[in-house]
């Protein structure tokens, strides 16, 4: 991927992602096809996780496509994600996400 390219697929993924609402999950891939580069799952993935600590993205609403957190469970990244998920009112059982009751 080019330069410019590169730059096109951050700022599309980063808006995106700026418009999940809090209690609604997406998947990487779908993160990914929505920001108009489909099969790009993977460099969705790596770019947030170079997001720094700070950032207000909501990084947490992503995904995978099964609906499951995708660090190791137990990790501090896991923990992390799972506590944020927790707050928006999902159930997190394992690394699945069941339900949200606020959803409801």
């Amino acid at each position: 991927m080019t330069n410019q390219a590169m730059v096109h697929f951050k700022s599309q993924v980063f808006l995106i992602l700026s418009m999940v609402p809090a209690g609604e999950c997406i998947a990487y891939g779908e993160l990914a096809r929505e920001a108009g580069f489909p099969g790009y799952a993977r460099q969705v993935g790596h770019l947030l996780k170079q997001l720094p600590k700070d950032t207000r993205l909501p990084w947490h609403r992503v995904v995978n496509a099964q609906r499951r957190i995708s660090f190791a469970e137990n990790s501090d990244a896991y923990l992390n994600q799972k506590a944020k998920l927790e707050m928006e009112g999902w159930l997190v059982v394992g690394n699945k996400l069941v339900t949200n009751d606020s959803a409801k």
